[in-house]
């Protein structure tokens, strides 16, 4: 903990939010304007093709407004997951082991068509970023879903998108280490990690139960040969997106 109370990735959040806060008032005080309107000013001759209007302007200053209170909302909402994991825990200071890219719906669809995924799954998405595997297995096949990411902001984004998708009830969203996860309880966990980090899951991944579908995004994951390997693009990506499938129990090469 540092002066101000905060674990110190706690207080790297509430530094950015006050940046933020700061940044975006005074985006809202230009658009507001000077009360000046439309007209000329200080001698000036008035362009209304390049001047907007008084109703332009308050448009631009509402719509401001309320995209300054969405983005502050969702650091709230990050600085107080970031609290919550480390009074449980979670090491605030810790970086996450990958770069958040977010992976295509198209691919989210292949990686949840391959794990044959139905209602009566549980799907564990390690790490989840803004939710949206988990999201989508509930939206489309009831499936329960647990999101775990290490970022506090991805944590507060996925559980506002569980909301805003009406999956809440079934999706649960957590700020967790992967690494230290039971496994156990999942039927589906989906991956989009690197090669090196699939490998360290194995022995949690043997965890699982018989039957149990493993899924990842472009990575396998060496000395375990997959089940199914398939090949798609998606986006403007040039290079395609790999697809790879296990199933529990499985064998780890030497």
């Amino acid at each position: 903990m540092d002066e101000s109370g905060y674990a110190p990735g706690v207080s790297m959040t509430l530094g950015a939010r006050a940046l933020l806060s700061c940044l975006l008032l005074g985006a809202v005080l230009a658009c507001g304007g000077g009360g000046g309107g439309s007209g000329s000013g200080g001698g000036g001759i008035a362009r209304a093709s390049q001047t907007p209007s008084d109703a332009d302007l308050r448009a631009a200053r509402a719509e401001l407004e309320a995209g300054a209170v969405g983005l502050l909302l969702m650091l709230d909402a990050a600085d107080a997951e970031a609290r919550r994991a480390a009074a449980a825990g979670v090491d605030p200071a810790r970086e996450p082991d990958v770069l958040y890219i977010a992976t295509p719906e198209p691919v989210v669809e292949k990686m949840l068509e391959l794990a044959e995924v139905d209602g009566s799954d549980v799907v564990y998405d390690l790490g989840c970023g803004d939710g949206r595997i988990v999201i989508e297995a509930a939206k489309r096949f009831g499936a329960r879903g647990w999101g775990f990411d290490i970022d506090p902001v991805r944590v507060a984004e996925a559980r506002a998108n569980a909301e805003a998708a009406g999956v809440s009830q079934l999706v649960t969203i957590e700020q967790r280490d992967i690494f230290t996860l039971d496994l156990s309880p999942a039927s589906v966990v989906t991956l989009y990690l690197l090669p090196e980090l699939n490998v360290r899951l194995i022995p949690q991944l043997q965890e699982l139960a018989p039957g149990s579908r493993i899924v990842s995004h472009d990575f396998d994951m060496q000395g375990v040969t997959p089940l199914e390997h398939v090949t798609l693009r998606a986006g403007d990506r040039p290079a395609p997106h790999q697809v790879y499938l296990w199933q529990t129990p499985f064998e780890v090469a030497n």
